[in-house]
């Protein structure tokens, strides 16, 4: 009987100190959304790491190999784990030491961040990198914009007076009298 107890004292133990790991990723399966994990000498199966949301809005950021993460083990049993990326570690530190900010840093140095604080939002990407906002509705903007660089447009341009080709049409088109004989001068020889 008491053989028994023990036994089952045994189990429990096993199991409870089996429901959390600190490990790292050892291989991914990102086909799958799986990865591997070493915590010591354990080494799980394919598990599926943790996201934001999973039903009709799907959130991805896949966890990389060499990352911290915990391993969350229900009824202490690894092979039914579930991974919950990541950890700060030392090569990897925070991005940022204030909670007013949310920061993302990219490995190629894309940096995005938020600080509510100081109500700015900021994005910074690296040389040669290229942006696509997609937006069949349109888009708006309000308040200033300052552009350092070109403005390419494929449709018309308008402000609150005119478009610029009503302003080419205008302009192209336009004569002049001379003062001095009344005689009309000839459209502008570089149009617009």
């Amino acid at each position: 009987m008491i053989n028994h107890i023990l036994q089952r004292l045994a189990e429990v133990e096993r199991r409870l100190s089996n429901i959390f790991f600190i490990g790292t990723i050892t291989d991914a399966d990102y086909h799958n959304a799986l990865v591997k994990v070493e915590a010591g000498p354990l080494e799980t199966g394919w598990l599926h790491w943790i996201t934001a949301r999973a039903s009709h809005d799907v959130d991805y950021w896949a966890p990389e190999i060499g990352e911290q993460v915990l391993l969350l083990c229900p009824d202490g049993e690894p092979e039914l784990g579930v991974v919950l990326p990541a950890l700060y570690q030392n090569p990897f530190p925070a991005t940022d030491n204030r909670p007013t900010v949310r920061r993302t840093r990219f490995a190629d140095g894309a940096d995005l961040s938020y600080d509510r604080e100081a109500h700015a939002f900021k994005i910074s990407l690296p040389e040669g990198a290229t942006t696509a906002l997609i937006s069949q509705g349109g888009i708006a903007i309000v308040g200033d914009v300052h552009v350092t660089g070109h403005i390419r447009a494929t449709e018309d341009i308008t402000d609150h007076t005119r478009s610029m080709q009503a302003d080419r049409d205008i302009y192209n088109g336009h004569t002049h009298r001379s003062p001095e004989t009344g005689a009309e001068t000839s459209t502008p020889g570089a149009p617009q």
